[in-house]
């Protein structure tokens, strides 16, 4: 473990020796970039001369020259590496390594445009050292607006092609599309033992719970039905017409018949909500679920589901619409300003 941990220690070391190269190659080759500017070298010439004729004669000159040493040591240090990833058996054949670093060799070929892949070279180290948790970038600046401004392109891209999938599919159920069928036949059958149960796990709760709660309200709204309905029955009335006993037998019956009728009814109700009768709950949600599928009611579900298939795309294309980055930088400002 020591011994991993000091080869380890070795090529940490090695990575921060080549980045320092790295960032003073690059930074050469952009100043000498700049110094073949006349304009440039009339500034030098005029405010720091010594510095611009020891540039010009000493490094400007032999810039190519310069340029080598920096590629053979970059070269050196690339096998090196290479013999490492052999030692270490890193990929599957031991020439994968340079195609799978190929920016690091193109980037030593001493031409201008190839010369700027060492910057591929300078990420890469950055990275494995951010993964050995060395540095942080993840805290500076520059790397919150970089990862800012991307995020910010792929969700506007990714919300283009949400939503033109979203108007394709809604297109394609207007014109007509089997998607109901399928939804029928692919969804909902093969779950319909689980919705059955549902069902009728909800059926037998709303009438536990709703009968227990309005129970009183019922017996008074039945009681006014029952009583309306026997004053307007001509034998009820016509026994209600006998002197002295007629209107005790009316009275009588009319809340005999009530008590009847709401006994009845709430014991078929309270019976539903019982869990004794959980098949036959079940057989009259599954009923009710086949009636549903029937022939003569698919032109109508078609055109309920494709609505609101239609209607729910729509909503979920509204959300997708908003952009949600615009409120993340609202949000910050409110917090920053608070």
């Amino acid at each position: 473990m020591k011994k991993r941990d000091k080869r380890e220690t070795h090529l940490l070391i090695l990575d921060m020796v080549m980045l320092v190269l790295l960032l003073l190659n690059l930074g050469l080759i952009i100043f000498d970039w700049i110094f073949l500017s006349i304009t440039v070298q009339k500034v030098l010439s005029a405010y720091l001369p010594n510095f611009f004729a020891v540039y010009r004669d000493r490094i400007h000159a032999d810039f190519a020259m310069i340029d080598l040493g920096f590629v053979a040591i970059f070269l050196i240090e690339f096998f090196l590496r290479w013999g490492i990833a052999i030692h270490r058996r890193t990929y599957y054949k031991w020439f994968f390594y340079p195609f799978i670093h190929w920016y690091d060799l193109i980037g030593c070929i001493p031409v201008g445009s190839l010369r700027f892949l060492r910057l591929l070279r300078i990420i890469g180290i950055i990275i494995r050292l951010q993964r050995l948790q060395i540095i942080d970038i993840t805290r500076t600046y520059l790397y919150g607006q970089f990862n800012k401004y991307v995020n910010v392109v792929v969700e506007e891209i990714s919300d283009r092609v949400v939503i033109n999938v979203i108007k394709d599919v809604q297109a394609e159920i207007r014109d007509g599309s089997p998607v109901t069928d399928r939804i029928i036949q692919e969804v909902v059958l093969p779950q319909k033992e689980s919705i059955v149960l549902w069902l009728s796990h909800r059926l037998q709760h709303i009438a536990s719970n709703a009968h227990a709660a309005y129970k009183e309200d019922f017996r008074e709204y039945l009681h006014l039905r029952v009583k309306n309905a026997v004053e307007n029955n001509p034998e009820i009335a016509a026994i209600g017409m006998i002197p002295v006993v007629g209107k005790v037998i009316s009275g009588n019956l009319e809340k005999a018949i009530s008590d009847i009728t709401f006994n009845t009814i709430s014991g078929l109700i309270e019976d539903l909500g019982s869990s004794k009768n959980q098949a036959i709950v079940e057989e009259v949600a599954d009923i009710t679920i086949d009636a549903l599928m029937m022939e003569e009611a698919d032109q109508r579900i078609d055109k309920i589901v494709n609505e609101a298939l239609v209607q729910a795309l729509e909503l979920v294309k509204e959300q997708v619409q908003i952009q949600q980055w615009k409120l993340r930088e609202m949000r910050e400002r409110e917090e920053g300003s608070g």
